[in-house]
């Protein structure tokens, strides 16, 4: 499945308009200029920047293309099982990530996902929980973000 350049560029746009409009209402830092809108508000400003870049771009070029074209390759079981996965696991990972906790929440979703996708080498297998492992560790111990451990450890 393949999007036009200006239904991205129109994505991006939305989605930075949003961090920025949402990153306003953030509380201010006192005596300092930098706080935790600030941050967002770039992010933002990148996509609003980038869905323009993509837009003028495509419009410059002058090739009319559609909006969406789509291959056969979507409309195969498996792809479209992945996709649910992903949606599914992902929404019950972040609604019950308290109770399961992060890693035993993480590897459960990217070795199903590995899984799906016919990935079954216990190297590959052990690559995604090592690396669940060094994403928890960077984010709770170096970025000190409080990630839940769950009720199960």
């Amino acid at each position: 499945m393949k999007f036009n350049d200006i239904v991205i560029g129109i994505a991006f746009m939305l989605i930075g308009a949003l961090a920025v409009f949402q990153a306003r209402t953030f509380p201010a830092m006192r005596g300092q200029m930098v706080g935790p809108s600030t941050f967002p508000t770039i992010i933002g400003c990148g996509f609003l920047i980038g869905g323009v870049i993509l837009i003028a771009k495509y419009m410059l070029a002058g090739k009319a293309t559609p909006l969406l074209v789509t291959n056969q390759g979507w409309l195969k079981k498996k792809r479209v099982l992945g996709f649910l996965l992903l949606i599914l696991g992902s929404l019950v990972f972040a609604i019950w990530i308290e109770e399961i906790g992060f890693v035993p929440g993480g590897i459960i979703l990217a070795l199903a996902l590995l899984w799906l996708e016919g990935y079954r080498q216990p190297l590959i297998l052990g690559c995604a929980a090592v690396f669940v492992v060094v994403v928890y560790y960077l984010l709770s111990q170096q970025l000190n973000v409080p990630l839940p451990a769950g009720s199960f450890i």
